[in-house]
């Protein structure tokens, strides 16, 4: 059983998302905005599932400060509406393991998460 981080803010992606580790047998942790995203990196997580539009700051900007200030290489998959291949690219020089643009195939998040574990 893998301890997932899911910062994301809208209530039915996250319960959405909550389930599905649930029912592949992880334990999700859930941040809805920024800071408590921020905050719940202090705990051991092994994989974060981020969402980038998040109240309160940006998802790439935790994902710097949790590769650039903590120094964790904690898989961080993001999942996000946004499709832009400049924020794609943003994403994954900061360090992000992976992207998965919603909507998404609940098997293949689970799958490629499964990947990084």
């Amino acid at each position: 059983m893998a301890r997932i981080l899911v910062v994301e803010d809208d209530p039915v992606a996250a319960r959405v998302t909550e389930l599905l580790l649930q029912r592949a047998g992880h334990q999700p942790v859930l941040a809805r905005d920024f800071l408590s995203g921020k905050a719940a990196l202090g705990e051991p997580m092994d994989a974060v599932i981020l969402d980038l539009n998040l109240p309160g700051g940006n998802g790439l900007d935790l994902l710097r400060h949790l590769r650039e200030e903590l120094g964790s290489n904690t898989a961080v998959l993001i999942l996000s509406a946004l499709k832009q291949e400049d924020i794609l690219i943003k994403g994954l020089k900061l360090g992000a393991t992976d992207f998965l643009t919603k909507p998404f195939s609940p098997q293949e998040l689970i799958l490629r998460l499964e990947r990084y574990l």
